[in-house]
């Protein structure tokens, strides 16, 4: 029953039109990180092993073997590496800076509540709009399954209203 719905190229492309904000990807940045935690060590020495791990950087140390040697954090075994994040993934004061940096630079240490990182910026995306070949698979389901929702509910509207029940005791 539900199967025969179909939805039309016109009805995509309306729906597109009509909810443009909801296909807009935010700005993402790829990094790497080195963490030297806090909590089990004063500020000071904290930042002193932070600021040691950069200056290695500076001489030419590869980001992701320090990494691995260093951070304290649960992405060390995979050289720091954290994948693409958007806003509002992050903590505050890590987030800003991953943000402010350019594609290769590395920051000087960042304090966060976690401790200190060292942060490598990869790659960064700029916020865009998903063209509508891109949305349309992702909009074709969704109109299809609220399609196949209101059949079965009218289906089951039906059927109520339409039922003869007896009551025998």
């Amino acid at each position: 029953m539900v199967d025969s719905v179909a939805v039309t190229e016109k009805e995509i492309k309306d729906y597109y039109e009509e909810n443009r904000s909801k296909f807009k990807q935010p700005a993402e940045v790829k990094a790497k990180h080195i963490l030297i935690k806090t909590d089990d060590k004063s500020e000071k020495e904290a930042k002193a092993k932070a600021q040691k791990i950069l200056k290695e950087l500076k001489q030419g140390a590869d980001f992701a073997k320090l990494a691995k040697k260093y951070s304290e954090g649960p992405s060390a075994k995979n050289g720091g590496e954290l994948g693409y994040f958007g806003k509002g993934r992050m903590v505050a004061e890590f987030e800003e800076a991953a943000f402010n940096l350019e594609i290769g630079e590395v920051s000087e240490p960042v304090k966060t509540q976690f401790g200190y990182h060292i942060i490598k910026v990869e790659d960064k995306k700029e916020s865009q709009l998903l063209s509508l070949s891109e949305a349309k698979e992702d909009i074709k389901n969704g109109l299809t399954q609220q399609k196949q929702q209101n059949k079965w509910n009218s289906f089951v509207k039906d059927l109520k209203e339409n039922a003869e029940i007896e009551i025998k005791l």
